[in-house]
């Protein structure tokens, strides 16, 4: 079971990466577009700056369950060499479920404010609240789902024994 949970979790990483990676480049593009057009022509569009914002947010939510998937959020383990191996497999295991529980309640908040958010639009880009709040709920089911598949993984084979912490993570 662990191993067909982390395949879905690679496959899942996979396609929010490609994901992350077109909505950066769209916030690059909305704001070169933004900067030629006002420097170079002296005019400028009303729309790019709010589609860069909103792209922004979707990017960094998205992004963060990466982060969470390879464990690169930031951490103190100065003292983990002092834990036996298995009770720091517990305790890891333990901080993410209530990790996963708070990222639960994210979801739901989140879910709702998108909801709420279908009575207005954006006034530039003409696209209704709820597209634009949707990225919590998403990237926090997202966080939430990486964080249960490490728990389980922290039960079941206990802890990875890693060195100094480096980022790995590829958005």
């Amino acid at each position: 079971m662990l191993n067909t949970l982390e395949r879905l979790a690679d496959a899942l990483g996979a396609v929010t990466s490609a994901l992350a990676r077109l909505t950066l480049v769209g916030v690059a593009a909305c704001l070169i577009l933004q900067v030629v057009l006002r420097y170079v022509f002296n005019a400028s569009l009303p729309w790019p700056e709010e589609a860069a914002r909103y792209l922004m947010i979707w990017t960094v939510m998205l992004a963060g369950s990466l982060l969470v998937k390879d464990e690169q959020l930031v951490r103190v383990d100065f003292f983990d060499h002092f834990w036996p191996h298995r009770a720091l497999s517990i305790r890891n295991a333990v901080f993410r479920l209530l990790l996963a529980g708070l990222l639960f309640v994210l979801v739901w908040k989140g879910w709702d404010n998108a909801v709420f958010g279908q009575r207005r639009t954006a006034v530039t880009i003409g696209i209704s609240f709820f597209w634009i709040y949707l990225a919590v709920p998403v990237g926090g089911a997202l966080m939430m789902f990486h964080m249960i598949v490490l728990a389980i993984r922290d039960l079941v084979r206990g802890t990875p024994q890693t060195g100094p912490s480096i980022l790995n993570a590829e958005v």
